[in-house]
């Protein structure tokens, strides 16, 4: 189960960035801010109750976000940088 857990949740800090762009074409400029708040809300806050809730108090948890914390707060800067250049893009 865990190592399903951490399959999962470092492919999808990959497809972060990718959701401006989404959100961009279907909403513009406002839908590609609204997106990145939620992504980076849901990169930087949410991630540690994923493993609090899983793992329990078997240390896991820990050893995961530790691994892969740099990588989720990369995705973030990432994902703010992605969503200023489909700003400029969808900006109308």
């Amino acid at each position: 189960m865990f190592d399903d857990l951490m399959n999962l949740l470092a492919i999808l800090s990959v497809g972060f960035p990718a959701v401006p762009w989404f959100f961009g074409a279907r909403w513009g400029a406002r839908g590609v801010w609204l997106s990145t708040g939620l992504a980076v809300v849901i990169l930087l806050c949410c991630f540690p109750i994923l493993f609090s809730v899983s793992c329990g108090a078997c240390g896991q948890g820990a050893i995961a976000i530790f691994v892969l914390g740099p990588i989720w707060i990369a995705s973030a800067l990432l994902t703010v940088t992605s969503a200023a250049v489909a700003h400029y893009k969808f900006a109308r």
